[in-house]
């Protein structure tokens, strides 16, 4: 089913690197989290030159360093275990709460029952999961005294419990819909069990779809994690430093390295757009594979339709 799937292929690919450099990434780094570059006298055509962090580029530093000389690299290879794995575990608990209440609630409910007109309406919907989350963290988060990893936990749970409803109401509609086939119907008519019907008709109906479900949730957790480090809330715990203001993220997770060199957009551009490059990557690959799921579920139904 790969083949001719190049989105799929590539996106794969890219987070097999990713996952990679998570596992390993501190052990690669070239420099110690907290080591920083010294001044340094540079001789010239023009004569003797003292130079001081923020370097650019070069052999010494791959990615140039910080205005306080931290290597850039460095501090991505020890960020990156905080940014994937808090997206992956994240992800993967929302699907597992979300999918298990929405296959129990629907399997549940009488395969003959008639849809009731009311409207619900869910007071929290219009309102983005990051303020809700914004407010519980913003005291603990900043100048925290717990771990980074008590921390990192605080702010996944929470994302894992506002984000559940999302996916069980895909998963709950999407069942009820497959329960409406005339093979579903007939399997309840008989006498079939919810565990045998949901054994032989709704998970194989329904696999492919939870891994694309889950895809768009790691999707979703990036894009809330970034919308969190804009506010300066970074993941693990955020130090302030009044002179001059600055939020520096205690775990190097990119969307904090985002956050805490986002002024060096006006004077040293390397700074952000390394980080910034790191996270979009990380993005699209989950949307790559996301779309090269979906092209991969239209083939396998064109193929295999179910009954209906």
């Amino acid at each position: 089913m790969l083949r001719g799937n190049l989105k799929l292929i590539i996106g794969l690919i890219m987070l097999a690197i990713f996952l990679v450099i998570a596992i390993i990434g501190p052990s690669i780094a070239p420099y110690g989290i907290n080591e920083t570059a010294k001044m340094e006298y540079v001789t010239t055509k023009q004569g003797g030159t003292l130079m001081a962090p923020p370097f650019p580029p070069s052999k010494k530093h791959i990615l140039g360093t910080d205005r306080w000389g931290y290597d850039i690299l460095s501090l991505l290879l020890y960020g990156a275990r905080f940014t994937l794995f808090t997206v992956l575990i994240v992800s993967f608990l929302r699907v597992a709460m979300g999918g298990l209440l929405g296959f129990i609630f629907a399997l549940n409910k009488h395969a003959l029952d008639r849809p009731k007109n009311k409207v619900k309406v869910n007071i929290f919907s219009g309102l983005p999961i990051f303020i809700f989350i914004y407010f519980i963290l913003y005291r603990i988060n900043l100048q925290p005294v717990m771990r980074p990893v008590t921390l990192t936990i605080i702010a996944g749970v929470l994302m894992v419990l506002l984000g559940v409803m999302n996916v069980y109401n895909v998963v709950y509609g999407k069942t009820i819909e497959i329960k409406k086939n005339l093979y579903v119907t007939a399997a309840f008519s008989m006498g079939g069990s919810r565990w045998h019907i949901m054994k032989k008709h709704i998970w194989p109906a329904m696999k492919s779809q939870m891994l694309i479900i889950f895809v768009n949730e790691m999707i979703q957790v990036m894009h809330l994690i970034g919308q969190l480090g804009i506010f300066n809330l970074f993941l693990g715990g955020t130090i302030v430093q009044m002179d001059p203001p600055l939020a520096i993220s205690v775990t190097k997770e990119w969307a904090g390295l985002i956050g805490q060199f986002r002024s060096s957009f006006y004077y040293s551009r390397w700074i952000i757009m390394f980080p910034l490059s790191c996270y979009l990557l990380l993005l699209l690959a989950f949307y790559w594979v996301a779309q090269g799921l979906i092209k991969r579920e239209k083939l396998i139904q064109r193929k295999q339709p179910f009954l209906s």
